[in-house]
């Protein structure tokens, strides 16, 4: 095959794979943005997580506030690496919800809202017997979830 025939033979495929990339995105011509979805794997979410109060004796019931999630999404919360609930987000990626420290010993507590799409946002609370027991601020709403305060490790083993 001579040169010139090689180079059209070239543009010709390269001319398809365009083409084919072209058809493969019809069925999202025309839709919006958030049917699409791309935020997922771009990065746009930085998630924040507050609390009202990060000291407080046994028996507090911490209030929390996640945002800038994914709007409308549920969201796992964790408790020292334990899953003690979830909740969904609102249309502006807000989650609120509570942990409820009755019974927990003295301690830290890390406190993760995570969704499916690995966006998560983490909060250290200290659990102290020598605190007041803190409430949540009065019209706080959204879900109590207790806790033990106890991790779980898989063991170490060695040969």
């Amino acid at each position: 095959m001579n040169r010139e025939r090689k180079e059209a033979v070239n543009r010709l495929i390269i001319t398809a794979f365009v083409l084919l990339g072209g058809f493969l995105l019809l069925p999202y011509v025309g839709n919006a943005r958030a049917a699409i979805n791309w935020e997922l794997f771009g990065s746009a979410y930085t998630p924040d997580l507050s609390v009202s109060d990060n000291t407080g004796a046994p028996g507090s019931q911490f209030a929390f506030t996640g945002s800038g999630y994914q709007p409308n999404w549920l969201a796992v919360v964790f408790v020292n690496g334990q899953v003690v609930g979830s909740v969904t987000t609102d249309s502006n990626g807000t989650g609120t919800f509570i942990i409820d420290t009755t019974g927990v010993p003295d301690g830290e507590l890390t406190v993760v809202l995570e969704t499916d799409a690995n966006v998560s946002a983490f909060k250290m609370v200290t659990v102290n017997s020598a605190e007041l027991v803190v409430s949540p601020p009065g019209g706080f709403a959204g879900p109590a979830f207790g806790t033990t305060g106890f991790s779980t490790f898989l063991p170490l083993v060695r040969r």
